[in-house]
């Protein structure tokens, strides 16, 4: 079995896993190096499981013991040119403001690094290529990813027509997504604990044929079986609330990715509205 094909397992059966089996999963997911690199019992303080949850993941996945997952990934990094980046080591101990605050950079950083390396540029050109062509584009992002969401709508609406964010109007969601089409795209942004809107958006996008672009911390969400494409970020923070730096980032990435798969026709589109915004006195115009 290829690590591809054994991923593949792992997203079809993580839905019906009990929940300690899925947060291994998760783990092995989305940090396959790690599977390598750390003992089972490393690794499962790293996923914040036991080293017997790991086991027992093996044998839920019909493997006989751990070894043999371990050396499925083992085979496939022999085959990669290069490791993947390793994310941030472990938090500095605090000591202070300042150094609170030197660790919270240092955090942003290494988050923003491992997004990067993580994230193929075919994976934000397939994105891109579903956004252009969508007849209707709708963004799922709530709570703290509303914030990524806002900025992905503003930048999208510069770009192309029949952009929505869902959850501004005095509607419910199942109202905005009643009338979701197979020529339509989500893209979704959420990162753990998942909002309870994560599993309507599910349903519907596989109900009615829509894509579904996920921006997420993990491919093992409810959402990223029916993603078309997945575009993962590091919300990790030594704070008490998640970053969403990285997630920032990958939004004004994919949009950059737009604009280049839209061209001129995009460009002249900007340039239309960046008149109109001047012209209404939006934009200042600043002489001297």
């Amino acid at each position: 079995m290829t690590l591809e094909e054994l991923q593949e397992r792992m997203l079809v059966e993580i839905p019906a896993m009990p929940r300690r089996l899925t947060d291994g999963a998760r783990y092995v997911l989305d940090n396959p190096d790690d599977v390598v690199i750390f003992s089972m019992r490393d690794l499962a303080g790293r996923a914040g499981v036991s080293p017997a949850t790991l086991v027992r993941l093996s044998r839920h996945l019909g493997f006989a013991n751990w070894s043999d997952i371990r050396m499925i990934h083992a085979a496939h990094l022999r085959t990669m040119p290069a490791a993947y980046a390793r994310k941030a080591s472990a938090v500095l101990a605090r000591e202070g403001e300042s150094e609170l605050l030197a660790e919270a950079f240092k955090s942003h950083l290494a988050n923003l690094e491992h997004t990067a390396s993580v994230n193929s540029a075919e994976s934000f050109h397939e994105a891109a290529e579903r956004l252009a062509r969508a007849n209707r584009v709708y963004i799922s992002a709530f709570m703290s990813c509303r914030g990524p969401g806002h900025t992905f709508a503003y930048l999208c609406r510069m770009l192309r027509d029949n952009v929505f964010l869902l959850g501004s109007e005095a509607t419910s969601l199942v109202t905005e997504l009643s009338t979701l089409r197979s020529d339509d795209v989500v893209l979704s942004i959420n990162f753990q604990p998942y909002s309870r809107e994560i599993n309507h958006i599910a349903d519907t996008v596989k109900r009615s044929g829509a894509g579904l672009i996920c921006l997420s911390d993990s491919r093992g969400t409810p959402l990223t079986p029916h993603a078309d494409t997945v575009l993962l970020f590091s919300p990790e923070s030594p704070s008490f609330f998640p970053s969403i730096t990285a997630a920032n980032a990958l939004v004004e990435s994919l949009v950059v990715a737009l604009l280049a798969h839209l061209g001129d026709t995009a460009s002249e589109r900007i340039a239309r509205i960046e008149h109109e915004l001047y012209a209404s006195g939006t934009y200042n115009h600043l002489n001297g």
